[in-house]
């Protein structure tokens, strides 16, 4: 990805009318008073106006331009995550003099960064002080709904660079990894670099964790693990979900079947949920080797990562390791299977963009209901149900055909 010439960039703003003033010539940064607007009806006094205005209202070139311009937004929440920003103003509104002296930050960049995050509404102004909003909050380390390690896995180099190459991918129907030489390619090298990245692997496996802790009571609740003695979570990273089956089934053993660098994440989540006398990490690659013996086998987001020839190796792996009555649970969110079921629209904007995202990153895509269906029959298995979650996902239960 080639470097932006920040000295060809001048001040311009997209609103006619816009001011990017600020203190200049003394050297020394002067704290700044963000503006409070009029609040619109029905919004708190102090929250941000500047995305209240109906699209649709918009000219065409308007909102194409504010398209183009959102690159900056995801780049300005990597920065706050990055940073810890939220850490910092977890326990109360500071100045932003204060947040840069924490941070160890340049204090004019920090405050101008601050500046943007008020625009997003992560943050909130009050005078001179800055607070976190409820939003903002989601990017604490410690919070319950954290997404600090999503957004520094999105707007980290690694996922960043790939989207920069989404032109070529559509050009050569190949991931980023392989679009310029599919001959060098291993078909796994987002995963590949994990092992050669301790802190890169850590982010990664923290930002699953996030997003599975969420929705994983509700894929608890919708399967019955009734007679089931041991389950084991195959690319379950760190074990979010296995953590939550075993707090959910006292009587349960589990393991984590993954890559060695999900182990110490995975071992210290077993103590810190209180079920590690329970639950296990057995390191292995589900495309060579058979994950351990099993009552139930899990898939939570792993057959969407993969195109129909790898995720038939991982299935046939789990086939493999399948005896007796032993069960498959395939979680994932199907896509609509055409444009009149749709309706959703957090659902096709999230699996829209999701599939996307799997073509860039690891080969991968979203499927329907019907080609997760086609995929598990072709790799030997009976779908015998399909549950719904109260999220996105569902659960394709299947034994061997």
């Amino acid at each position: 990805m080639q470097k932006t010439n920040m000295a060809a960039i001048r001040c311009s703003n997209p609103v006619e009318g816009g001011s990017c003033s600020r203190a200049r010539g003394t050297g020394k940064v002067k704290s700044l008073q963000y503006p409070r607007r009029r609040a619109p009806q029905g919004r708190p006094e102090g929250a941000n106006t500047m995305s209240s205005g109906s699209p649709t209202n918009l000219p065409p070139a308007f909102r194409l331009n504010q398209m183009i311009m959102s690159l900056w937004v995801p780049q300005v929440v990597h920065a706050a995550a990055e940073l810890g920003v939220a850490d910092v103003l977890a326990d109360g509104p500071l100045p932003s003099s204060a947040v840069a002296a924490r941070l160890g930050t340049h204090p004019d960049a920090t405050d101008r960064l601050l500046r943007a995050l008020v625009t997003l509404e992560l943050l909130a102004a009050r005078g001179e002080q800055l607070e976190l909003t409820e939003m903002g909050r989601c990017l604490e380390t410690s919070s319950p709904t954290a997404r600090r390690a999503w957004s520094r896995l999105m707007g980290g180099p690694g996922v960043w660079q790939a989207w920069g190459r989404l032109a070529d991918c559509v050009r050569t129907g190949r991931m980023a990894w392989s679009a310029g030489d599919a001959a060098a390619s291993s078909g796994t090298e987002h995963f590949d670099e994990m092992a050669r990245d301790p802190a890169a692997a850590a982010i990664f496996h923290q930002a699953m964790v996030e997003l599975t802790r969420g929705v994983a009571p509700g894929i608890v609740g919708a399967v019955d693990l009734r007679g089931a003695r041991r389950v084991v979570d195959v690319g379950g990273g760190y074990g979010a979900l296995l953590c939550a089956i075993l707090e959910a089934h006292a009587g349960v053993e589990g393991v984590v079947f993954d890559l060695e660098h999900a182990r110490g994440g995975a071992l210290q989540l077993f103590a810190s949920r209180g079920v590690a006398a329970r639950a296990s990490f057995v390191a292995g690659s589900c495309f060579d080797t058979a994950p351990p013996a099993a009552d139930v086998y899990v898939l939570k987001s792993v057959i969407h990562d993969w195109d129909d020839a790898r995720s038939l190796q991982i299935l046939g792996k789990c086939r493999q390791a399948m005896a007796g009555a032993a069960r498959l649970l395939v979680v994932e969110a199907p896509a609509p299977a055409s444009p009149a079921q749709r309706g959703n629209t957090a659902l096709d904007w999230v699996l829209t963009f999701s599939d996307i995202n799997m073509l860039v990153n690891t080969g991968g895509r979203e499927r329907t209901e019907a080609e997760y269906r086609a995929l598990l029959e072709a790799a030997g298995f009976g779908v015998t149900s399909v549950r719904e979650t109260p999220s996105f996902f569902r659960v394709f239960e299947a034994a061997r055909a």
